[in-house]
């Protein structure tokens, strides 16, 4: 059956193939941009020591744990991508566009509101009982989306937002060498390349956040510390020095007592001053090793070649669809017909 009918399957092929071609050629171009590169991380130390471990231990901080606690692997990167919150960022992130600076979500809002073209064409009647169905839904389940429990569930337009940029950026991780790639598809090459660039710079801006995390509570702490004991030191200072001069001549035994008690207490909060100036110094440079540096392989540049749509793609998938379509219509379509036939044809009971 499928040789007799070679010349309506060949024709049917095609057509299917000339469809494919122009739904190839309404296809807008796009672009893709990217950036390489290599997180490098300092070995995490051990702790800070000294004479605070018990004060710190009370406020809920450990001195003496080590600092890489908040280090996220590289091979996490793409998880940290799919995470909401990094996704805002993302959106909320400020490019270039046409001599104007807007966020990313702006940008992508302009794009769905402004363009009624194929993919127009194809939510409107390939898609239209998808989307008659989610209005459906929608309508049902309106007024039941909220914040439950502190937690604020996404507009269906900060979805479709979220959606999006899941589809058009991308994380990969070399396992073996370590090695980062973020790549971004839009259908403007500079738009791609600006997306590209602030990607890399909320990623690893995200990254020294959580790496520095532990290390960077540790410094709040001992600042705090320092800050309170400078004040109280500066204070018994000029206490020891207004009290001295305002009895310099006098040798009576309770001015040399009250004396005594101030220098006293001066030397005690002079060692612990100098004890918190030490710390501070230790953590502020426990805070520098531990804040991860990136060297930059292959940077950012603007796609000067579309990367799609495939043409040639389009042509051959339509060809095969159409040939495999005709083909099976043509296989089943006798039994069919000699099914139904043989139904109508059975005595009613």
């Amino acid at each position: 059956p499928i040789w007799k009918a070679r010349k309506q399957i060949l024709t049917t092929a095609i057509i299917f193939a000339i469809i494919g071609g122009i739904i190839g050629f309404l296809t807008p171009a796009t672009y893709t941009a990217s950036s390489t590169f290599l997180p490098q991380t300092a070995q995490a130390g051990g702790g800070l020591s000294g004479s605070l471990g018990g004060l710190a231990s009370l406020a809920g901080i450990n001195l003496n744990a080590p600092m890489a606690g908040g280090e996220i692997p590289p091979t996490m990167y793409a998880k940290v991508l799919g995470s909401e919150p990094f996704r805002k960022r993302v959106l909320d992130a400020k490019i270039w566009v046409g001599g104007d600076t807007l966020s990313y979500r702006e940008y992508l809002k302009s794009q769905t509101s402004s363009g009624f073209g194929l993919g127009t064409i194809k939510e409107y009647t390939i898609g239209l009982p998808g989307k008659i169905l989610g209005a459906l839904a929608s309508d049902k389940k309106e007024g039941e989306a909220g914040a439950v429990g502190g937690l604020q569930a996404l507009s269906d337009d900060e979805y479709a937002l979220h959606t999006a940029v899941s589809g058009k950026v991308k994380i990969d991780t070399d396992k073996k060498e370590g090695v980062v790639t973020i790549t971004v598809v839009e259908g403007d090459p500079i738009v791609a390349a600006e997306v590209a660039k602030v990607t890399e710079e909320v990623l690893q801006e995200w990254i020294i956040e959580h790496k520095i995390k532990n290390a960077k509570a540790q410094y709040d702490f001992i600042e705090r510390q320092f800050e309170a004991k400078q004040k109280e030191f500066y204070s018994i200072q000029e206490q020891l020095a207004n009290y001295t001069d305002r009895n310099q001549n006098v040798l009576a035994a309770s001015y040399l007592t009250r004396l005594d008690r101030l220098q006293a207490e001066f030397d005690l909060v002079n060692t612990v001053y100098s004890e918190l100036a030490k710390q501070k110094e230790q953590a502020a440079i426990q805070l520098s090793k531990d804040t991860p540096t990136f060297s930059v392989i292959d940077p950012v540049a603007v796609p000067k070649e579309k990367t799609g749509p495939k043409k040639s793609l389009y042509l051959l998938g339509g060809f095969i669809l159409g040939f495999f379509l005709t083909a099976g219509y043509t296989l089943i379509k006798k039994p069919v017909t000699s099914f139904l036939t043989s139904l109508q044809a059975d005595p009613q009971p």
